[in-house]
């Protein structure tokens, strides 16, 4: 996949890189645009990552270098959605990276959200762990993400 991504990127100089992923896959797109930037493959200023749903992916070390590294990196989350809580907070030290965008009810276009540029903030989905639902991690904006992608993203 390095050696596929390195072709892509001399095929496409200067183009930015966006970085996408769901649930376990935001962890992975968290992880694998932190590598792109860590080996130089590409700069951090042209690195765009965007996931949803994500679990916590490291610990405060791993959050605050992942910050470090992008101009633009969001964890988008929907209201409820449980998979952002997990692992716990206080298990081995996880912790979020920032910028959460936080859509506190529905996900419809025009809906209101809240950017909250703390880590671990109560402005936004870390205030409502107790209150935490399955519902809401699989299905954003008002598409079911298990079909979705099976349709093409139609």
């Amino acid at each position: 996949m390095k050696d596929d991504f390195a072709a892509l990127l001399a095929q496409n100089p200067g183009y930015e890189v966006w970085v996408s992923g769901h649930s376990l896959g935001g962890s992975m797109a968290s992880l694998a645009a932190s590598y792109i930037v860590a080996t130089k493959m590409v700069d951090g200023s042209r690195v765009k990552l965007v996931t949803y749903g994500e679990p916590r992916t490291g610990n405060k070390d791993y959050a605050h270098a992942h910050d470090a590294q992008f101009a633009y990196s969001f964890r988008v989350t929907h209201n409820r959605d449980i998979v952002p809580h997990v692992p716990n907070e206080g298990f081995l030290d996880y912790y979020h990276n920032k910028y959460e965008v936080y859509y506190r009810e529905t996900m419809k276009s025009g809906a209101k959200f809240t950017v909250c540029d703390g880590d671990e903030d109560n402005n936004c989905s870390d205030g409502l762990w107790i209150t935490t639902s399955v519902d809401d991690h699989l299905h954003y904006f008002e598409h079911d993400v298990s079909d979705w992608g099976a349709t093409g993203c139609n």
